[in-house]
């Protein structure tokens, strides 16, 4: 492979998690090559696979012994430029190479003036190339990516590299690193093995610097060790084809066994509607709390509008739930439209002690203390876009069952009121930001990319309501979108707590606004963008199953993660689900394209969160100390935010999880609601199961059908999509999950069904 880069091999000297040395030496062709120091020689050689792109770099200690020792390989670009675009899927976008602040958690409401020009995301000191002149330098290992991967788009050449490995090999996990020269004409890339974070990770707040706990290798006389890898040199456009090319070959280097049946979508969503009916359902209020409070509650996570549950938990209650949780969910929606919106019409983000507010946070950092200003009523973009979305969604599923007579007329008029305040902040500003004044509808944070779902919001609401105008408005929105966020390869600003660090919320998002722009209008270029999108988002889940240490919680349960989302590169957590949709828009982008890779990623997403889930046959340790005290064990019907892949704010958290009950819960409900188990294309009898179970093809006297086969311990009800060629051309219902034909299936048995009924 003819790469326009100086390629050495490398060994590296440390103390602890401090490189004390970095040596570098020629590759003569593809022969081996000696490296001498004072007390060790050592033999290095590099080979290929023919033309492939798999490469081995075998290092031999061949006399003398080594302490402390890392070995690999360095690619050094002497033509580097700050526009190069730097990924490490899950982990750092565009190199995060962002104004950052060691920040508080979670960090004060910080971001662009909107009075200004300047919309460079703000971010926490998280690991990054460096946005301020001097020294940069971004380590990361293997296990810091949702695909194990580090590549470089360079513009100016129009080339991308690309560099896949597995998790780890015998040294334990690859070390990705880029180093940079102080006036960034230079760069150089280290794969390096065992992969080493340098002293400092980052900083968690303003007071707790997270040290490196990473460690090199000692070796002795006639020790080995193989570093193997793809490395991929190939023509590359724009920063979306890196991201194309990424999600090609997101599994060429990892290895996972098949995606295990344990539990129906319809069984696990049973558990989690009692729960909620038990546990999150406060009678004194008539509301769905977002989570089960400790003691004291703490207000942001008593009720919150959108982003952890609020206002979307009151959809999949109605729509799958009985005749007591839609008297539930009607109150709920009748305390929320009735109190939650300002004058302006917005609504404000929390409900606590009686109170309906939204509250800017702001911090001493000197301190790292922080205080809410009463007198700024600040709310995330992020929660208005949710909130319009399933509320609309809501309102449609009540026509749709003839239940329109349910919703009252101040209801109508307040979400009404809602949507034209929400165009009204758009007609005025041109932008979202992140954080509006909720009296006002001004902009207070500027950038990022909080408002995705906003588009999606005003194209349902603009059914409901018969305002086809609204669509034109999500239009201009979604360009905005399409041409800045998307084309830059970082979306920012949907999850709260992580300032505006690139984020995986955000672009999952983007999926439902463009989707759903596509089936209004038909536009070719909305379809292009959520498949854009589609692997942008792919890019934050994770494709393979983690081995996860031994005799953690993870584990011990058997957990795969393959299709956990990496949230964001702050909180470097994996998480059961997106936060907060079903991911239907990517199986609508599926009917739209016909693209079988698209719908094998829903399958990965939606199948891997009942696992996560406690119930009375499945005991999950809970040994974090954080969540609700007391308990040892995650109970039935609670999910923890929790698929520790890399240490990040408590040592030794991989593979640990915590007491807690939150926002995973509903998602898994918008699963069952809204994704059908079994997909069949009945024009060419391609067949995808997403749900836990097994399907086959029947034809008998009474027809075509299937025969689906549920091999878990729960009975199962299984949603059936059964549609021709010609029907994928149409739009689908926005509540189509509820339209579905269900298919009874006994635990461990089969059942079949007809087209015919």
């Amino acid at each position: 492979m003819d790469l326009p880069f100086t390629v050495q091999f490398v060994h590296a000297k440390h103390t602890g998690s401090k490189r004390t040395r970095l040596e570098r030496f020629g590759i003569p062709g593809w022969d081996v090559s000696t490296f001498r120091n004072e007390t060790a020689e050592w033999a290095f050689s590099l080979s290929r696979d023919g033309d492939a792109a798999s490469h081995r770099l075998a290092a031999r200690l061949v006399a003398g012994d080594e302490k402390e020792v890392a070995v690999g390989l360095s690619i050094r670009d002497d033509a580097w430029t700050t526009e190069n675009f730097v990924l490490i899927p899950g982990a750092v976008y565009a190199g995060n190479r962002f104004p950052a602040t060691p920040y508080d958690y979670p960090p004060p409401h910080v971001g662009p003036d909107p009075k200004g020009t300047d919309r460079t995301p703000r971010i926490s000191d998280l690991p990054r190339l460096s946005y301020e002149p001097g020294k940069s330098h971004l380590d990361q290992e293997s296990q810091d990516a949702a695909t194990p991967a580090l590549a470089v788009y360079f513009p100016a050449r129009g080339k991308a590299l690309c560099i896949f490995t597995a998790q780890e090999n015998a040294l334990g996990t690859f070390g990705y690193e880029v180093i940079e020269s102080d006036d960034r004409s230079s760069a150089e890339i280290l794969l390096m093995a065992p992969g080493m974070r340098h002293e400092t990770y980052f900083h968690l707040n303003t007071t707790r610097v997270i040290e490196s706990m990473d460690t090199a290798a000692n070796f002795s006389e006639g020790m080995s060790v193989d570093l193997d890898f793809d490395l991929h040199w190939f023509d590359c456009g724009s920063i979306q084809e890196l991201f194309d090319f990424i999600f090609e070959h997101r599994y060429d280097c990892v290895t996972s066994g098949p995606l295990r049946n344990e539990i129906s979508f319809s069984a696990t969503w049973d558990i989690l509607h009692e729960k909620h009916n038990r546990e999150n359902w406060l009678e004194g209020l008539g509301i769905y709390q977002v989570s089960i409070l400790n003691d004291p509650p703490p207000p942001q996570m008593f009720f919150q509008t959108g982003w952890c549950g609020g206002m979307i938990t009151p959809l999949p209650m109605i729509q799958e739930g009985d005749l007591q949780s839609l008297e539930r969910s009607l109150r709920n929606t009748d305390l929320f439209l009735s109190e939650a919106a300002s004058d302006f019409g917005l609504f404000h983000e929390f409900y606590h002690d009686g109170k309906w507010f939204s509250n800017k946070k702001t911090a001493d950092v000197e301190k790292g203390s922080y205080t809410y200003d009463p007198a700024k009523q600040w709310t995330l973009v992020r929660r208005i876009g949710d909130a319009l979305y399933f509320i609309s969604r809501q309102f449609l599923l009540l026509r749709e069952r003839g239940l329109e007579g349910r919703i009252k007329p101040e209801w109508r008029a307040a979400l009404r009121k809602n949507a034209e305040a929400v165009i009204d902040v758009w007609n005025r500003q041109r932008e979202f930001g992140q954080y509006v004044d909720v009296n006002s509808g001004d902009v207070m944070i500027a950038g990022s990319t909080a408002a995705a779902l906003i588009p999606a919001a005003l194209v349902v609401a603009a059914e409901f309501f018969g305002e086809s105008g609204w669509v034109s408005v999500a239009e201009e929105i979604g360009d905005k979108f399409r041409l800045e966020d998307l084309a830059s390869g970082v979306t920012t600003g949907g999850p709260g707590d992580c300032a505006q660090a690139p984020d995986s919320e955000s672009v999952a998002a983007l999926i439902d606004s463009f989707i759903l722009l596509y089936e209004a209008t038909g536009s070719a270029k909305w379809l292009q963008a959520a498949e854009d999108a589609v692997l942008q988002t792919a890019s934050w889940a994770m494709s393979y199953d983690y081995a996860f240490p031994k005799g953690t919680a993870l584990e011990e349960i058997g957990a795969q993660s393959r299709g956990a989302f990496l949230a964001n590169a702050q909180n470097k957590t994996g998480v059961p689900g997106i936060c907060t949709l079903s991911g239907q828009s990517i199986l609508r982008v599926y009917r739209a394209t016909g693209k079988a890779a698209y719908l094998k990623l829903l399958k990965e997403i939606a199948h891997t969160i009942p696992q996560y889930m406690g119930r009375d046959d499945k005991r999950i340790p809970t040994r974090m100390k954080w969540g609700r005290e007391g308990l040892t064990e995650l109970p039935p019907g609670w999910i923890c935010e929790r698929v520790d892949v890399t240490q990040w704010d408590f040592p030794k958290s991989i593979g640990e999880i915590a007491a807690y009950s939150c926002w995973c819960e509903v998602a898994m409900m918008l699963t069952w609601c809204d994704i059908p188990g079994v997909y069949w294309n009945i024009s060419d009898d391609t067949l995808y199961c997403i749900d836990h179970v097994t399907a086959e093809l029947v034809n008998a006297d009474q027809g075509r059908g299937l025969r689906i086969s549920n091999s878990t311990k729960f009975d199962a009800r299984v949603k059936v999509l059964a549609e021709s060629a010609q029907a994928q051309k149409a739009a689908l219902p926005v509540n189509v999950g509820a339209t579905l034909p269900v298919v009874d299936v006994k635990a461990g048995a089969s059942a079949v069904w007809y087209l015919s009924g």
